[in-house]
């Protein structure tokens, strides 16, 4: 296979396309990662691809998996413009109703499984990538828009921007979606644009209505040597002393004495985000809950001692 796109690459050129920019996420599913076998993991996300690309985006140009989701790309022209984004956000209002019954009544799908997904889109010009007639990969500001937008589609539902201009929609669609103004990392951060978003499904927190800059952040920091987080349940809690705005924005960083020819190193350290986790209320009380034996296995794997030193920090943007 990457010999093949080696080839491609070779003659690949660039042209430019008028697309709708479809960036879909399943909810929940790195803490449902954890807790499965990787091969329960592997059956469901293998037959929610199968799901989206043979019964509902079935005439989409392009689509890659993103590990969690799906990116897609529609065409368009000047002629069918109305036909295609009506067509399109019909499809993902669809999506967005039945994923809850994906698995149902299949045997191989004996677990609990995410129920929910969000969809961010975006329309304009993006450059196509191809080679022959192969279609490589698509790049531009259209297709990060559709991601940061994806992010705000929470705990499910549809977020697209007013320049994707809801006007084209059939009636009865627009009647379906309410109005508001965010900030966007990146793209907005201190002027807020205007989308649009699901009533039924999407709620836009007070977090995305701040300005980027303006945003306070609260800290959890905890530090242990790794036999002490080895002598801790399996499943450590930790409590938050305040709620976070948005449960989705909290960040999870561990920080541990860097390896050099497996000795701990007096010059660096390294840090990483950690994604095995789960945010909850006990009693109304915000709580995180950190899944330990996954934490060790990584430290393990990369060589650190008991004896060192480990840094758990929990960053979240508070009320």
């Amino acid at each position: 296979m990457h010999r093949q796109l080696k080839k491609l690459l070779e003659k690949a050129e660039g042209r430019s396309e008028f697309v709708i920019a479809i960036n879909l996420d399943i909810r929940g599913f790195s803490a449902f990662s954890q807790k499965v076998e990787s091969t329960d993991a592997a059956v469901f996300i293998r037959k929610v691809y199968l799901k989206l690309v043979k019964d509902y985006f079935t005439d989409i140009s392009y689509f890659k998996p993103t590990g969690d989701g799906l990116f897609m790309i529609k065409p368009y022209t000047e002629e069918n413009l109305e036909e295609v984004v009506g067509d399109t956000v019909d499809t993902c209002l669809n999506a967005v109703k039945d994923f809850g019954s994906f698995c149902e009544n299949d045997p191989m799908v004996n677990f609990e499984v995410p129920t929910r997904i969000g969809i961010g889109l975006a329309r304009g010009s993006a450059c196509c990538l191809t080679s022959g007639t192969k279609t490589l990969d698509y790049s531009g500001r259209v297709l990060n828009l559709a991601s940061r937008l994806m992010d705000f589609a929470r705990p499910s539902g549809i977020v697209f921007d007013q320049s994707f201009d809801i006007s084209l929609l059939p009636t009865h669609l627009i009647k379906l979606f309410a109005q508001d103004e965010i900030y966007i990392k990146g793209i907005a951060e201190r002027e807020p644009v205007g989308i649009f978003y699901t009533k039924n499904y999407t709620e836009i927190t007070p977090l995305s209505k701040q300005p980027i800059q303006e945003v306070s952040w609260g800290k959890v920091e905890d530090e242990q040597t790794l036999k002490e987080i080895k002598a801790l349940p399996r499943r450590f809690v930790y409590d938050l002393p305040s709620k976070p705005i948005n449960p989705d924005d909290i960040k999870v960083k561990v920080i541990r004495p860097g390896v050099v020819s497996g000795r701990r190193s007096s010059r660096f350290v390294t840090e990483f985000l950690f994604r095995s986790f789960e945010y909850f209320l006990d009693a109304g009380k915000p709580r995180v809950r950190l899944f330990f034996d996954s934490l060790v296995e990584r430290l393990e794997r990369n060589k650190v001692k008991d004896s060192w030193p480990i840094t758990i920090e929990i960053i979240y943007p508070e009320k």
